[in-house]
């Protein structure tokens, strides 16, 4: 019985481990080609944030997915918008720029597709969009970045969703198995179950707050987990 409980309790500790390695890489994907777009060389001024501009999750080599932006009146009469929207290439940097006129209470999606072409700095496809609406609300702007997989299969965001749910799933499953075979009369296990908690919660935060774009809290984030991994290793 206590071979069994040694044995789960072993398996737990891996299940963990292999959550949070899954969220250091969900976050790096996500957060590295964000922080990258925000230091590329499109001509950006400081407008602000141009929340409704996304781009792929994740993307691999064989994908060719839309980068979209959302534009809204709150007018009650028609308004024009002015858009630029710039990408990487290995080249030059793709701009295109276009008016479109939105209705009263319409809110029209534009997307333009990416793929391999707009590839830059080994893996990343970045995106730029500035909008000008002709009437008086206010200018904005923002970048956002994909990380490119080269594998020869499609399905990116498929990808990065199932490793979201892989380690969303051993997490749990990793801290059950962990605490539940534990031996509770060894010194260190209750602190070790409260760190296992804290790390869990810190590469949440840096998953969940790369997904929405803002990359400087998840790289944040991975740099704590990296300090919590040194200081609990260390000590």
């Amino acid at each position: 019985m206590v071979n069994k409980n040694n044995a789960l309790h072993l398996v737990g500790a891996v299940l963990f481990l292999i959550a949070i390695l899954l969220g250091v890489l969900l976050t790096v994907v996500r957060a590295w080609p964000d922080m990258e777009s925000a230091l590329y060389g499109f001509a950006k001024d400081s407008y602000p944030r141009l929340r409704s501009l996304h781009c792929p999750v994740l993307m691999t080599s064989q994908d060719r997915l839309p980068v979209t932006v959302q534009l809204t009146n709150p007018l009650n009469q028609d308004l024009t918008w002015f858009v630029r929207a710039q990408f990487s290439t290995n080249l030059l940097i793709n701009t295109v720029e276009q008016t479109y006129v939105v209705k009263p209470g319409e809110i029209k999606t534009l997307s333009w597709e990416v793929d391999t072409q707009n590839i830059d700095l080994r893996n990343l496809i970045l995106a730029y969009s500035f909008t000008s609406p002709f009437a008086g609300l206010r200018m904005t702007e923002g970048t956002c970045g994909t990380y490119v997989l080269n594998v020869p299969i499609k399905g990116g965001p498929t990808i990065y969703y199932s490793g979201l749910g892989l380690s969303v799933l051993c997490v749990i499953a990793g801290l059950y198995f962990w605490q539940r075979y534990a031996n509770l009369s060894e010194p260190g296990v209750i602190a070790q179950s409260w760190w296992m908690r804290f790390l869990a919660s810190v590469i949440a935060i840096g998953v969940v707050t790369s997904i929405l774009g803002w990359w400087f809290i998840g790289i944040i984030a991975l740099v704590l987990t990296m300090l919590t991994l040194v200081v609990y290793l260390v000590r």
